[in-house]
């Protein structure tokens, strides 16, 4: 297992908040800025409570036929379409990150006292400086393996497309999430909240394209958390 502490970009952070939640496009002047005010408060918060902690196993692919994936060490992923979208990879990373409890637990505190708007914020804050952090260990693997003339996927978490949830056990049982403080339930739910688990492919140059969204796999239209 390779461990990690890559920075959350907070700027991006910051600019995928507004985006996402339509902050730039309210219309009453005074709303806006009181929502801008909320959010550069709770970004100094977030950035004070979160750990950022990453952890990474390189596996090497035995077969990969149908919708499922044989690693070494007898691991098999069953992960449904995703498999057309890394054929050819010869190594399969196993991921996982996470910010720690400190920003969830600050946005509950924030939620019970009544202050739903600075809950909601650092809540949603959160979330994004979790996938900034994903993104910050997807791009240094496509970074270390460009100059030796290797192409790294796009990263696919289970839960999206037809990538099996269940997987996430899987996925512990190879890298085990709790070396950098994440436990998994029998409903595959992961505390903390704000933590990402995904697989990337590593393959020959050429196999692996210019970096797109994940969503561009996956006929899921109507899905809330489409890119």
């Amino acid at each position: 297992m390779r461990r990690y502490n890559p920075a959350i970009d907070w700027e991006w952070v910051k600019d995928i908040f507004l985006k996402k939640e339509g902050v730039l496009t309210v219309k009453k002047p005074g709303i806006k800025r009181s929502i801008l005010a909320c959010a550069d408060v709770c970004l100094r918060i977030a950035g004070s409570k979160a750990a950022p902690k990453a952890a990474l196993a390189k596996k090497k692919i035995v077969d990969m036929s149908g919708p499922s994936i044989k690693l070494e060490d007898g691991i098999r992923l069953s992960t449904g379409e995703i498999s057309s979208s890394l054929k050819g990879a010869a190594y399969l990373y196993i991921m996982a990150v996470t910010i720690g409890r400190g920003v969830e637990e600050a946005a509950t505190k924030y939620m019970e006292k009544g202050d739903c708007l600075r809950g909601y914020i650092l809540d949603r804050i959160g979330s994004f400086a979790c996938e900034s952090l994903a993104e910050s260990v997807e791009d240094n693997l496509r970074k270390t393996y460009a100059p030796k003339g290797l192409s790294v996927s796009m990263r696919f978490s289970p839960g999206y497309c037809d990538f099996p949830i269940e997987e996430q056990f899987v996925l512990n049982k190879a890298l085990d999430f709790s070396k950098i403080g994440i436990t998994i339930n029998k409903n595959c739910m992961m505390a903390p909240k704000k933590s990402i688990t995904a697989i990337v492919g590593i393959g020959p140059k050429g196999v692996f394209g210019k970096k797109r969204s994940q969503c561009e796999t996956c006929a899921k239209s109507d899905c809330g958390y489409r890119r």
